[in-house]
């Protein structure tokens, strides 16, 4: 709900600039359309690169394809009422930052991305302003328009700000909390289900699935595939890379089976298989729960490189 919130304020913010210039397309020069269209360009490419990252972590094709898209089109808007130059300029620099934002979102760690996404729409905010008094300047200043009295007065600048942040973090603040308070009750009405479910589909002798998972430098196939709560499964990596790689599951709990002769397991393990360069690794375990898990390549740039993949447990 937080990157709905800052999408929306990106979103309208980037309207009023590109219909700035629509409407005083004719006292604009061509330099200074070229300029705003640049910063329009590259300021939406990289919050909205950024948001998509975060949106769509794990799939970084997806959202280096939005990033880019969100960002082309606000470079080509903003140069449209200038000239071809404009739009070349705004149309590249969106692009270049739309895939240095999705880098930045995908990279990121999660307990990180909320203050991110803030510090982000500061620096959008404040050049939006700038390139918005560039413009006006350039356009010549009416005396009783908002924007000259706000811009040429200090203490309406800061009131402003400390406004508008002060109202958005209470916003982004509040939905954060909804939204980790629905997941809360969610995961725990979860839980007791897939309880159950697992108790009862062990209790019937599942049949064991063999999952597997064959690495290269720097992929896995299959990238995703789906698992059932309770259901045994013989995870084989098989590496045919020239490099050591690894699996990582996630969050996701599972049971590790031992050998027969124990005849027991051990409980909320996390999933962690290792295989070195031409061998094959082997374990099973079962999933306790379900939901959708990200897994990954632990080995120091690898999931940088690519090396993560989507498992759905229902």
């Amino acid at each position: 709900m937080s990157i709905i919130l800052t999408g929306i304020i990106v979103t309208i913010l980037s309207l009023i600039v590109i219909a700035f210039v629509f409407i005083k397309r004719k006292k604009i020069k061509d330099m200074i359309g070229m300029m705003a269209a640049m910063a329009l360009g590259m300021l939406v490419g990289l919050t909205g690169g950024l948001l998509a990252g975060i949106l769509y972590s794990g799939n970084l094709f997806i959202s280096t394809v939005l990033g880019m898209g969100i960002g082309f089109l606000a470079g080509f808007l903003t140069g449209l009422p200038i000239n071809v130059m404009a739009i070349i300029d705004g149309v590249l620099s969106g692009i270049m930052g739309g895939m240095m934002g999705a880098m930045l979102g995908e990279m990121i760690s999660p307990e990180y991305q909320n203050r991110m996404i803030q510090i982000m729409l500061v620096i959008f905010v404040g050049m939006i302003c700038i390139v918005l008094y560039m413009l006006q300047q350039e356009t010549g200043f009416n005396r009783s328009s908002i924007i000259n009295k706000i811009f040429h007065n200090p203490l309406i600048i800061a009131f402003v700000f400390l406004l508008f942040f002060y109202t958005y973090n209470h916003l982004f603040n509040e939905l954060n909390q909804d939204y980790i308070a629905s997941q809360k009750n969610s995961h725990m009405s979860h839980s007791l289900i897939n309880k159950k479910l697992s108790v009862s589909r062990l209790n019937s002798s599942a049949k064991m699935k063999k999952l597997v998972i064959e690495a290269t430098d720097f992929s896995y196939y299959p990238k995703e595939f789906k698992l059932t709560v309770g259901q045994p499964v013989n995870l084989i990596l098989k590496n045919s890379g020239e490099i050591e790689h690894d699996i990582e599951f996630e969050n996701m709990k599972a049971s590790f089976l031992q050998q027969p002769q124990q005849g027991n397991h051990s409980k909320d393990q996390i999933v962690h298989i290792h295989s070195l360069p031409g061998k094959t690794s082997e374990m099973r375990f079962i999933p306790n729960e379900s939901g959708v898990f990200r897994f990954f390549c632990t080995v120091p740039g690898h999931k940088e490189s690519g090396m993560i993949g989507i498992v759905k447990v229902s």
